[in-house]
């Protein structure tokens, strides 16, 4: 019998206030896909989809259109890893069908329709206070809340914003995620009063079918709008930290994707006189396996990958925890009959002997040159001149990163490029340093944070750059991602172009071509979501990394509850019996994204850069005018968050650098206006730029937030000759 599953096993939709949207890209570093208005593709003659060249709408640069998410159902048979086969209205499938007289019995169906549900809901106002590392494995009773002043259950679960689930079905089926609809759920929203905008819809959902009758649904999330009530009833609009303000909405959401097979079959019995009589049918049978929606903010620079993709996180994961990829971790030999325990115990063994396979051989282009490749395109998104200007990352003929000396595996036992990998590998940030700022040498000669000697890498603030409770200063690539490194610094690795020929249009870009498979579009759509450093992160964050929240790899635990009572901290959930949050009951509407900042803007405008001091390794701030403290030197340096997901200097087409949101005050006050303004900034795309190729900002308005500065201008002045001309 065949199984079905929704794909991508976790979408990712974007906010925007316009209207207008298009669907989300499924390839990692890809644009996003043009479509009609009911969410279908916009191919071109060859059939490849058609890519975004405006994020904005035509004319209106303070219009950001939305990004859909697309979901579709693939089929797969006893046994099959991964399928290309989408599920089709018309097809015919075996499906277990449970009556009352027969019990289960397989029958014959024809499929007629899908019935898609989607429950999104935000509960950032209702959840703990954000506190770096401080509730990555847990609560404590005394941690303090968001809202504090809010402690009767009842009132505590309106601080969740929760239209209740919508089902959409037929091939024109549409449905929103608005206040007042006419469902019976017993909804919640915000106070109406909430400034500078109310929120009164977390999106909508509609089907379409394509010309081979495949039924897909598409889910838009929210307008962007943010709003602010005091408890004090006061509603001009206050931001004081970069994750928790209270009394700020925000409608950014998450939730899962379920559906229903509906299918017709023809019933045999025989009637009171004993004639047989057949009869056609409809049943449902739910899908196998249901997916999960998140909702973030735009990508402003879409084509640019970030240090690290949620892909790559939940890879690692998937592989450490969940034997996703046998041969490049589990258990001799290495193959999948080898590692599939079956039991909680079987998979508490497998953890426990699971190591990486020393004869895996990576390949190049797909897991190697993203490492290197990523930081020299952030040159696009911040200024270089802070880490001493030029091309820090050496990628010219020749240099440190240069693609062709990198990418030679020893041949025939000679391997001239072997102390420039293992060179490279020493300075990349390990486990165990992620507190270190430059490579550790003989610890007995030197302190470990000197700044003498090559800095680790990559060069990017880690989960707690912040405070002194469980410090994560810098970050380090994945487990996984280092353990390809220690295969290529040993020379064991794969050059796919040497092997698969240069004529191969694929071999120096294992993504250039649409994804076909399940698996696939999952990684595909995640490779575009920021997958750490997580203070507390971008779209989602740390919760990500807990295995606890998967049922399989990729597939996110659903949880059961009641209408109207979706979970709330133990603290209050206690005074009367109300569900408090239980991880492992599984995941509920607004689970993933609660834990971000609040509203999203404060954190967005705030994480550009972060001042990290290395003057010990297990402090992050000192105070040296104290009495006692030994401190003799303060060594502090700054550094940058994600500067492929948040820019912060931009370069134009026409030339020179621009800060990117110039206009909005660095600091809590710009913290509010960006709440307004963050329609107003450009989107950064590729452009060849006639000869001279790179990303390049667009569609920035300018009328609104004025001309740019540029790197060393602290004011407007007769030094800026720009024209506001929307570029």
């Amino acid at each position: 019998m065949q199984t079905f599953k929704i794909h991508p096993a976790i979408g990712c939709a974007r906010i925007g206030n316009s209207e207008e949207f298009y669907l989300a890209p499924e390839q990692t570093g890809a644009l996003p896909i043009e479509c009609d208005a009911q969410g279908r593709e916009i191919t071109d003659q060859n059939g490849t989809p058609v890519r975004v060249s405006q994020f904005k709408e035509s004319g209106n640069p303070g219009r950001i259109k939305r990004q859909a998410a697309r979901f579709r159902i693939f089929v797969y048979d006893e046994n099959q890893l991964d399928s290309r086969r989408e599920l089709k209205i018309g097809d015919k499938y075996q499906f277990q069908l449970n009556t009352s007289t027969t019990g289960p019995q397989l029958i014959e169906g024809t499929v007629v329709d899908i019935a898609w549900t989607v429950h999104l809901a935000n509960k950032k106002a209702s959840w703990y206070a954000f506190s770096e590392n401080n509730g990555m494995h847990g609560y404590g009773p005394d941690h303090p809340l968001r809202n504090p002043e809010v402690t009767q259950p009842d009132r505590r679960r309106q601080l969740i914003i929760d239209p209740g689930p919508r089902t959409v079905s037929g091939d024109d089926g549409k449905a929103s995620f608005a206040k007042n609809d006419g469902s019976a759920y017993p909804q919640s929203f915000p106070p109406e009063a909430i400034q500078p905008y109310s929120i009164t819809t977390l999106g909508e959902m509609m089907t379409n079918e394509d010309d081979a009758q495949h039924r897909r649904l598409i889910v838009l999330g929210g307008y962007g709008r943010s709003g602010y009530k005091g408890a004090d009833g006061n509603t001009i609009p206050v931001i004081s930290s970069y994750a928790n303000n209270d009394g700020w909405y925000d409608d950014v959401a998450d939730g899962p994707v379920r559906a229903q097979i509906k299918y017709s079959y023809i019933h045999l019995y025989t009637d009171a006189t004993g004639k047989p009589v057949r009869k056609k049918q409809f049943a449902f049978y739910d899908v196998d396996a249901p997916a999960w929606l998140l909702v973030g903010y735009p990508s402003y620079a879409p084509e640019i990958e970030d240090m690290i993709t949620m892909d790559e996180a939940i890879y690692d994961l998937s592989v450490r925890h969940f034997a996703f990829d046998p041969a490049v971790y589990g258990v001799a030999p290495f193959d999948r009959r080898s590692n599939q325990p079956g039991t909680a115990a079987d998979w508490s063994v497998w953890r426990n002997n699971a190591t990486y396979n020393p004869d895996y051989y990576p390949r190049f282009f797909r897991d190697i040159w993203p490492i290197f490749k990523r930081p020299d395109v952030y040159r696009y998104t911040l200024d270089f001149d802070m880490f001493t200007g030029g091309d820090p990352h050496n990628t010219g003929t020749g240099g440190n990163l240069s693609k062709t000396v990198l990418s030679q595996p020893p041949q025939n036992g000679i391997d001239p490029n072997r102390q420039h990998r293992e060179f490279i590998y020493a300075i990349m940030r390990k486990q165990g340093q992620e507190n270190l700022y430059t490579v550790p040498g003989d610890l007995s000669e030197r302190d470990r944070n000197s700044t003498a000697g090559p800095r680790l890498m990559p060069m990017l603030n880690g989960n707690n750059p912040i405070d002194n409770t469980t410090p994560d200063k810098f970050l380090r690539m994945t487990d996984t991602q280092l353990f390809f490194l220690k295969q290529w610094r040993d020379g064991k690795f794969i050059n796919e172009c040497a092997e698969w020929e240069e004529g191969n249009a694929s071999c120096d870009n294992p993504r250039a071509d649409p994804p076909e498979t399940g698996e696939s579009i999952d990684r595909g759509v995640l490779g575009n979501v920021l997958g750490g450093a997580f203070c507390p992160g971008a779209e989602v964050g740390w919760i990500m990394l807990n295995p606890a929240i998967y049922s399989a790899p990729y597939r996110i635990r659903q949880a059961a509850y009641i209408a109207g009572g979706l979970s709330i901290p133990a603290p209050i959930a206690i005074k009367d019996g109300s569900q408090a949050d239980d991880i492992a009951r599984g995941m509920e509407p607004g689970d993933l994204t609660k834990y971000m900042g609040l509203p999203w803007q404060a954190d967005f405008h705030e994480c550009t850069d972060q001042n990290i001091n290395v003057t010990y390794e297990l402090w992050n701030t000192i105070y040296p005018a104290s009495t006692g403290d030994p401190v003799k030197q303060n060594i502090a340096y700054n550094i940058p968050w994600w500067p492929g997901h948040r820019p912060m200097v931009v370069q134009k087409a026409s030339g020179g650098q621009y800060y990117w949101a110039s206009g909005i005050p660095d600091n809590h006050a710009g913290g509010v206006q960006m709440v307004r303004d963050w329609v107003n900034l450009g989107f950064v795309k590729f452009d060849p730029n006639d000869g001279n190729p790179g990303y390049y900002q667009i569609e920035r308005n300018d009328r609104a937030l004025g001309p740019q500065l540029q790197p060393g201008q602290g004011t407007l002045g007769g030094a800026i000759t720009e024209e506001t001309d929307n570029d």
